[in-house]
């Protein structure tokens, strides 16, 4: 008798062909490693400057072309957005007191091989 015959007692189970394991951890980190690779940034994560931010006109009380931000300068990401397909930061540059809108390749994380200062 084979085992793939069913009975009225045994009815036969069917073997499934492949398992999918959805782990949600997993799958937070995978994403995190993807963002630290390719450059997005997080609400509170520590950065440096990587070029020199000058007054375009739009911060108060300073000179147009003035420096607000120096390249070393270490700051915090406060919020991100999208618009016309490219990511803006908002950094808050504690030392200087200053909030500078800043795009991604204008900064880099702090404590990577990329981080000279």
């Amino acid at each position: 008798m084979s085992d793939r015959i069913a009975t009225k007692r045994h009815p036969v189970k069917q073997r499934p062909v492949a398992r999918i394991v959805c782990d949600a951890h997993q799958r937070r980190t995978v994403r995190n490693m993807e963002r630290r690779f390719t450059g997005e940034f997080l609400p509170g994560e520590p950065v440096r400057a990587a070029a020199l931010i000058r007054n375009d006109g739009m911060y108060p009380h300073k000179d147009i072309g003035e420096p607000l931000v120096h390249p070393g300068d270490a700051g915090v990401v406060r919020e991100s957005w999208r618009f016309l397909g490219e990511v803006y930061y908002t950094v808050e540059f504690v030392a200087r007191a200053v909030f500078v809108i800043m795009r991604g390749r204008e900064m880099v994380r702090m404590g990577t091989a990329f981080d000279v200062a």
